[in-house]
């Protein structure tokens, strides 16, 4: 019999850096005060990320994965070691590169500097494989995979430097969606079940917006785009809490993959997609290895 095809869905790992070998020209931006914060005690919250990542690559070996899904944030301030160590730590789920999908946090693009996006691209860039690259519009996004005859996915970018502390936003561009409304009309999609993953969340857990200041400026454009899809599911993160929820604006369910490393938040989730239809099952951490949530604990 025909086995469901299986995606790991994680995000917002992390990896922090070590804030004393940090150039003393970025304590005199936000970053500097990102690593107050984190030496204040919210690196803590991240201290098991290396065993934590371990443990996933291990669940995803031994539960016969298919695709793996990052929603971005694998760093805590963007800088270039954090992103070199968060590599090192996913580079087994990296193989092969077409069945590893990711797209960038606001913490990986951190701040405005010169080369933030390209640094991000250089440290995945064997993954960011485009199977439509007409529609790319800037960078490598927005980034389809053709998965089988029956599934796509999507990937769009919304994260964007914020200079201000107070600040946390995203923001799809508008070429980004255009040409993300010109897929959804491209033959070539029209019948495949797609998963749309962004970085930000375009909804909380109780159907509502995300605070201006942190969340996705352009969600409701987003989501009227999203509403033409009839199967499939839109990913993402940003939120360190995992959850599922359906929302009017949309046929298909919204999934958060929430922190898996964040201590007592930790989750993710799997896709089991099989004749067309998508079912989750959730993660959680039990100390030492992940495992499905089981369903007393929904």
């Amino acid at each position: 019999m025909q086995q469901p095809f299986r995606i790991l869905h994680f995000s917002d790992i992390h990896v922090g850096a070590l804030v004393r070998h940090m150039g003393w020209k970025r304590w005199f931006s936000k970053r500097g005060i990102g690593a107050i914060n984190l030496l204040r005690g919210r690196a803590s919250f991240f201290d098991e990320v290396e065993s934590k990542m371990a443990a996933m690559v291990r669940f995803k070996e031994e539960q016969q994965i298919d695709m793996v899904i990052n929603t971005g944030d694998y760093t805590a301030l963007g800088l270039e070691h954090e992103l070199s160590l968060a590599r090192e730590l996913v580079a087994p789920m990296m193989y092969p590169p077409q069945r590893y999908l990711t797209v960038p946090g606001n913490h990986d693009i951190y701040v405005h500097e010169g080369n933030s996006h390209y640094r991000f691209a250089a440290h995945f860039c064997s993954v960011l494989q485009n199977d439509l690259p007409e529609y790319c519009r800037g960078g490598h996004f927005p980034l389809v995979r053709l998965v089988g005859e029956d599934i796509a996915v999507i990937a769009l970018n919304s994260a964007k430097p914020n200079p201000w502390p107070w600040r946390s936003d995203g923001h799809i561009p508008t070429v980004q969606l255009d040409a993300f409304a010109q897929m959804l009309e491209d033959d070539r999609l029209k019948e495949r079940l797609l998963l749309i993953m962004t970085h930000y969340a375009p909804r909380l857990a109780n159907g509502e917006p995300d605070k201006k200041l942190h969340g996705l400026h352009n969600a409701d454009d987003f989501l009227a785009l999203c509403s033409r899809i009839e199967k499939g599911a839109i990913l993402f993160g940003h939120i360190h809490k995992t959850y599922r929820v359906d929302i009017a604006e949309t046929k298909i369910p919204l999934y958060c993959a929430g922190s898996a490393t964040m201590e007592g938040y930790e989750g993710a989730w799997v896709y089991e997609i099989y004749n067309g239809t998508l079912s989750a099952k959730r993660l959680y951490w039990d100390g030492s290895s992940y495992s499905f949530e089981p369903l007393c604990r929904l």
